[in-house]
This record gives structure tokens, sequence and C-alpha cells, in this order.
């Protein structure tokens, strides 16, 4: 089992935070209501002054514990994906991040 996945693709423009939103259940990533509105209505709606902020809280903030206990976080670097740091492989992690990782 690979370490990352690709959740969107940046084809998807302004519209990935509304497209997650919109694909995943929001709870179980930890996302307020609030956020999860904010990103629903969408960045052309006049009055959504916090899509941007919401989606930076989101990406910041959510973790999704899958049916093993791996802790899954977002990374967006044009396309959206979901990683788990105790799964990638030192391979990955490197061309994930730009970095070797630290061995203890």
């Amino acid at each position: 089992m690979s370490g990352f996945e690709i959740l969107m693709s940046d084809s998807r423009g302004v519209y990935i935070p509304q497209n997650f939103a919109e694909s995943y259940h929001m709870d179980q990533w930890g996302v307020s209501d609030h956020d999860r509105d904010c990103l629903l209505s969408g960045p052309d709606y006049t009055e959504n002054e916090f899509y941007w902020e919401a989606w930076e809280n989101v990406v910041s903030n959510a973790c999704y514990i899958d049916k093993n206990g791996n802790v899954w976080r977002l990374w967006q670097e044009g396309d959206l994906f979901s990683y788990c740091l105790e799964l990638m492989t030192d391979e990955e992690y490197c061309n994930f991040f730009g970095i070797e990782r630290e061995n203890d």
C-alpha cells in the first residue's frame, strides 16, 4: 500500500475545494460545518468571502483515520493528495517532500 494518493487533479482549478467537500465525508476528515458550508458554496458565490480561508483551514488541519488506524492528511501542490507518513517508503517520502526522511 502506498503512503500517498492523488485525490483531485489540478485540472479542477479553483473548484478543487468545492469538489473535495462534495466528494468526501467532511465529518470523517474533521472539517467543521462552517468550513464545509463555505466550500460547498463554491468560489463563484459572491457572498462567500471565506472560501479560501476555509480551504486553508481544511488543508492545514484535516485528517482522516482509516480502518487500520493510519492517519491521512492533505497536501496540495497543484493536485490534491492525501498522505500517511507511517505508510510512506523512504523513496516516496523523498519524492513527495523533496527531503530525506530522518531515521530515528
